[in-house]
């Protein structure tokens, strides 16, 4: 078998996992989409939706290798590394949510920006942004802009100035977990 073959057979099963990734990556960054799927698959119990999900990447699988062993095999280390990108270390550190949290930061940084500008033309110091992006009741997700880093401390240790400036926002909050995305743009998430 040629080289070309074999790379032509091995495309559509990655191409394939690639959508997959980018259904799962908009699951987590669309807001509002993961509620509505918890919504839906309540009312079906865990095991049928990992046998469901079993189901299909089999059968996803088997068709794969029914067309060429080649695609059968490109398809199974797809759907492993899909598997693998979207849960390792934890679903909430995984290269998935990272590309989410990036994706939120490319739509909300002017906004986030805007309010930083705003903050500043108040004379308020330090300039802190927050942006609440997703939530359900109490739990609330979002991305934050924050010069000082102090985010990342435990509420008692976070400078009274920040705390002023924070608590007007849904960061003032003290069960605020955060992760840092790139230079002062934090994701964040407090139940």
């Amino acid at each position: 078998m040629q080289v070309r073959s074999a790379i032509r057979l091995g495309l559509t099963p990655l191409a394939i996992a690639l959508l997959l990734f980018l259904l799962w990556i908009a699951l987590l960054a669309v807001p509002g989409a993961w509620v509505i799927f918890s919504i839906y698959t309540v009312s079906v119990t865990k095991t049928v939706l990992v046998c469901s999900a079993l189901a299909v990447a089999l059968t996803l699988v088997g068709l794969c290798w029914w067309h060429h062993w080649i695609s059968g095999a490109t398809m199974l280390c797809g759907l492993i590394a899909v598997a693998l990108l979207a849960s390792q270390p934890t679903v909430a550190k995984s290269p998935s949510r990272r590309v989410a949290d990036v994706a939120q930061l490319i739509y909300y940084r002017d906004a986030l920006l805007r309010q930083v500008a705003e903050l500043q033309r108040k004379g308020t110091s330090p300039a802190v942004a927050a942006i609440a992006v997703d939530g359900f009741g109490s739990m609330t997700s979002g991305i934050a802009l924050d010069p000082t880093g102090e985010i990342f401390l435990k509420p008692d240790r976070r400078s009274k100035s920040w705390t002023a400036t924070a608590g007007q926002t849904e960061i003032g909050i003290e069960t605020l977990e955060a992760r840092h995305i790139v230079g002062d743009y934090y994701s964040w998430f407090h139940y």
